[in-house]
């Protein structure tokens, strides 16, 4: 009883800005809102009014009065959010404010995404209940635009319940499905292809793929995506993805000798070279509905999803204007080991690309100088198909075939057969001889003498590990092939180990684990990707590489600097991407 007597006969000098504030409010205690989890407190006979002082900023003294009244108005409207309100949150209503009491936006509505059915077993499409239609919800009609995409630029109103027809609340009627983007629907087809073909008996997995699932994590390296994933520490999914957007964007507004000095390089070092924007949030809004990645609480994006999102954004960006398209051959248009087959999904797709304008060429590692015929027997099934299409003159010269890294050129002729550039119309031109010094004369004895020594490094490594092997030596390469089963971390060490050894060499080089062998090739991607562009008469922002390899250990990571890059795991990931590309061009086109 003291005690109470004493606090309630003190006079503080400061008060409460929220009772300062409400010191204008009705003096008489009024029943909170309805809804509020607050009980109404007794009503009161009589107004009780206090006074007191504060001190401002400067040391005034000012006077002022309050009510009780004035501290419960006050109290009562900081009164917490009721569970009714949480609830209808989850259920997608607008969010109340729990101090104004008023809707406010919700930002993941912002995304314009709709949740796309879960997969029930085999790959099939269970029926979700049906959604509650709420004011932040896209329409229909709304993501249905020209393009097929999610991220529609503009939503008009959802139909009001009784306008609204049977059919079209069904998540499995045809109208619904139309709503759903080209993304969301390759990208379910993707994943009822990897549960097949792996014979899984769980729900499938973006990180799926037979390629990563036999390497392991030494493959997921990538400086943009792990820059990505680690602001999911402190960001939601969305906040991420659009704070990534916008640094790449203000580099790439900056000069490119000034970019280093960006913020996004202070924080990735080792980001290499972009020459887009990336629509990542468009992007994220597409992926969202198929994984609804801003709706995991608990699980954050992987690197594979991460690395979806990346690709999606590039090949919308790229869209505009490519005018070539390279491929890495093994673990990109066909399983390691293996050859173009007839059946083989990525036919039709190049053939598609060639059709609309579109340079196909496939940049591969494998050399053969002088025996056009054995690379002719690794795209048998591709050449095959050009011959049964008729294609056009036109069109067949719009493939191409560089190999040995940068070393080798050859084109399809009137039997769409292989054969062989002369060097002297493509390599030894003014704009690129000097990146092709090594093959010129006299350099040939400091191309020997540099294969000598990574032949000898090689085999002192596989003896040290322990490996049954042979070696292959070409003309601009040598590698060891090991004839027993051996593990892929061994393959690293030794790639890794060639990279510091050979890293004082005047001669180009690339040392790369292939997967199942180890080699180092005279020469690399990067110098085929540039002498390709310059006998074509294209640039950098108007070509699209795609590989499987771009990890330190990787014979596509030197493509980085030269083109815009895709990163797929599989040939399938290759055809879903393909797939993407061919729609965005000829909506770009038609628009």
């Amino acid at each position: 009883r003291s005690w109470r007597t004493v606090r309630s006969a003190r006079r503080p000098e400061t008060l409460p800005s929220a009772v300062a504030d409400a010191s204008n409010a009705d003096d008489s205690f009024e029943r909170p809102a309805t809804g509020s989890s607050r009980s109404a407190p007794p009503r009161a006979t009589r107004r009780v009014r206090s006074e007191g002082t504060f001190r401002g900023s400067r040391g005034e003294i000012f006077s002022m009065s309050f009510s009780l009244a004035a501290v419960a108005a006050a109290t009562a409207a900081r009164a917490p959010v009721p569970r009714a309100a949480a609830r209808s949150r989850r259920d997608g209503a607008p969010k109340i404010s729990a101090r104004t009491r008023q809707p406010r936006e919700n930002k993941r509505a912002t995304l314009l995404t709709a949740a796309a059915p879960p997969e029930g077993p085999e790959g099939a499409t269970a029926a979700p209940a049906p959604e509650r239609p709420s004011a932040s919800a896209p329409t229909p009609d709304a993501a249905n635009n020209v393009i097929d995409s999610a991220a529609a630029a503009t939503a008009q109103p959802p139909p009001t319940p009784k306008d609204a027809r049977p059919e079209d609340a069904d998540p499995n009627s045809s109208k619904a499905r139309e709503t759903k983007s080209r993304a969301a629907q390759y990208m379910r087809e993707l994943i009822n292809r990897q549960v097949k073909n792996n014979k899984l008996s769980r729900a499938g997995s973006l990180a799926d793929s037979t390629v990563l699932r036999r390497k392991g994590r030494l493959k997921e390296q990538d400086p943009f995506i792990e820059f990505i994933i680690s602001l999911f520490k402190t960001h939601e999914t969305e906040e991420a993805l659009a704070k990534a957007e916008r640094w790449l964007a203000d580099a790439l507004a900056m000069p490119p000798n000034k970019r280093r000095f960006a913020n996004i390089y202070f924080q990735v070092p080792k980001l290499g070279y972009f020459f887009h924007p990336l629509p990542l949030r468009q992007a994220l809004a597409e992926y969202d509905e198929f994984c609804a990645l801003t709706k995991r609480k608990y699980v954050k994006p992987n690197f594979a999803e991460v690395r979806h999102v990346v690709n999606i954004a590039q090949v919308h960006a790229s869209a505009k204007e490519v005018k070539l398209v390279t491929f890495d051959a093994d673990g990109t248009l066909y399983a390691d080991g293996k050859h173009f087959e007839e059946d083989n999904q990525m036919i039709d797709k190049i053939i598609q690309l060639m059709e609309i304008g579109v340079h196909v060429a496939i940049v591969t590692a494998a050399g053969y100088p002088g025996d056009s015929k054995k690379f002719e027997g690794r795209l048998r099934g591709l050449l095959d198909s050009f011959r049964e299409n008729e294609l056009t003159p036109e069109t067949r010269k719009r493939f191409s075939v560089m190999g040995g890294e940068c070393n080798y050129l050859l084109e399809v002729n009137e039997n769409f057969e292989l054969e062989f550039v002369d060097p002297a119309v493509w390599r030894d031109q003014p704009s690129t001889k000097n990146l092709y010094w090594y093959a010129q004369g006299e350099a040939k004895t400091k191309v020997e003498a540099f294969l000598d020594r990574a032949e000898q490094f090689l085999k002192d490594e596989a003896e040290h590990l322990e490996l049954d092997y042979e070696v292959l030596r070409k003309e601009f390469a040598v590698g060891i092939l090991p004839q027993s089963s051996t593990v892929y971390e061994n393959l690293e060490e030794i790639s890794i180990g060639a990279m510091i050894e050979l890293s004082d060499a005047e001669v180009p080089y690339c040392a790369f684990n292939g997967g199942n062998d180890v080699f180092v090739d005279v020469g690399n991607k990067n110098i085929g990707l540039q002498t390709l562009m310059n006998y074509l008469d294209l640039e950098g922002h108007q070509t699209l590489h795609v590989g499987d390899r771009f990890t330190s250990t990787g014979n596509d990571s030197r493509v980085r600097d030269a083109c815009s890059i895709l990163w797929v795991a599989s040939p399938d990931e290759t055809t879903f991407f393909m797939r993407l590309l061919y729609r965005d061009i000829v909506n770009a086109r038609v628009l």
